[in-house]
């Protein structure tokens, strides 16, 4: 679908075409238990990952060329972004449309042609089938987004997230829930996408739930995985 031109001119104060940007909110992860959600927004490409609602992400989304889902499980915000992104097209990872067919259309990620790749590359997660994750890696600020892969969540928490949290390895630190180990059907499969990722020259991680990682990203990224077993070596 052709953009017109005021969509494709649209910045506004702040955005830097070099440095995706962010949007947070939160999440009732359960009943008591609160987590921080975070979006990614490239402002040179238009496009919005994993949108958590709220003012100033709707202030962007009539200007969205995509909006991408980067697992099986992050679509919570992805109905009411569509309404107020009338060019944009939905993007997920293989399974989605079979998941969410309520959302329309779906161009599936590893399967259909990615427009942006000059600019922002991906790997869908194998081995991994209930979730299918997607990690997104922005070249000029050497920068991946990765949905649930890992959180870095520190202050203060209720009771009952300490408990949740520390029940799956994440409680105020940066770590790979423990989850995974049960996530991962085929670990083969799983390390050889993770190996791809390493092999991307980052060093910033920004994730949905958590503080976002400025620098030494990629060395954290392997302590993580060994940690939980999905990763060789010591």
């Amino acid at each position: 679908m052709d953009v017109p031109t005021y969509v494709r001119e649209f910045g506004g104060p702040g955005w830097s075409i070099a440095k995706p940007q962010s949007f947070d909110g939160e999440l009732a992860l359960l009943p008591g238990v609160r987590i921080p959600l975070r979006s990614l927004y490239v402002a040179s490409r238009r496009v919005l990952i994993s949108p958590v609602g709220g003012a100033a992400e709707h202030a962007i989304l009539p200007t969205v060329e995509a909006i991408v889902a980067p697992s099986l499980l992050h679509h919570k915000h992805i109905c009411e972004s569509q309404r107020l992104a009338p060019y944009a097209a939905l993007w997920a990872p293989p399974g989605f449309a079979e998941k969410e067919p309520e959302l329309g259309e779906v161009n599936v990620l590893g399967r259909d042609p990615w427009p942006f790749g000059d600019e922002l590359d991906f790997e869908v997660l194998d081995g991994a089938p209930k979730r299918n994750e997607v990690v997104f890696f922005h070249r000029a600020s050497g920068t991946i987004y990765t949905a649930d892969l890992v959180f870095n969540m520190h202050g203060d928490t209720g009771w009952l997230s300490k408990l949740t949290f520390r029940a799956m390895g994440v409680y105020q630190r940066f770590a790979m829930p423990r989850p995974w180990t049960h996530w991962v059907k085929n670990r083969g499969a799983f390390l050889e996408s993770i190996e791809r990722v390493l092999a991307w020259p980052f060093d910033r991680i920004v994730m949905a739930h958590g503080d976002v990682i400025e620098t030494g990203g990629k060395q954290l990224l392997r302590e993580a995985l060994r940690e939980r077993g999905l990763l060789p070596g010591g």
